[in-house]
């Protein structure tokens, strides 16, 4: 089931801007990242989950993915393992606040969130952030990995 926020409406029709997918199951976080980066003048689509953010892939290809790692079903390392063979030219920024995979709250032996961005970056992700982070650090991150 697509949500608002996979909709093709949701795109902002900037031509030339940087054309962005971010994939986030938290509605909050995507809804105020997605803000900020239309501000900063990219194009952005959003997905709630990681199997809308890889049928928005299919649709139409992105220059710069942001995705969650930590999500419902399927993570954001399957993702980056797909997009990094279905397109290769993607740039690819993954974004984490830990947690465990398992329907539990906290455990003493969870991952922590620099051992799934350490993962995240030896699947292929070209820059990395923990959440919380500013505005202007995913939007050095976007450079960055942009060449600029």
């Amino acid at each position: 089931m697509r949500s608002p926020d996979d909709s093709p409406s949701n795109t902002a029709q900037s031509s030339g801007a940087v054309s962005i997918l971010v994939i986030d199951d938290e509605r909050e976080l995507l809804t105020a990242l997605s803000g900020t980066l239309r501000q900063a003048g990219f194009r952005i689509r959003t997905a709630t989950s990681a199997q809308s953010g890889l049928d928005a892939l299919e649709q139409e290809a992105v220059d710069v993915l942001i995705t969650d790692i930590i999500m419902p079903k399927k993570s954001g390392i399957d993702v980056i393992d797909m997009v990094r063979t279905l397109y290769p030219s993607t740039r690819i920024i993954a974004i984490s606040g830990g947690g465990n995979f398992g329907p539990f709250d906290y455990q003493t032996d969870s991952i922590t969130t620099c051992a799934y961005l350490a993962a995240s970056e030896q699947h292929g992700a070209h820059a990395v952030l923990a959440k919380p982070f500013e505005a202007w650090e995913i939007i050095a991150a976007i450079h960055q990995v942009r060449g600029h």
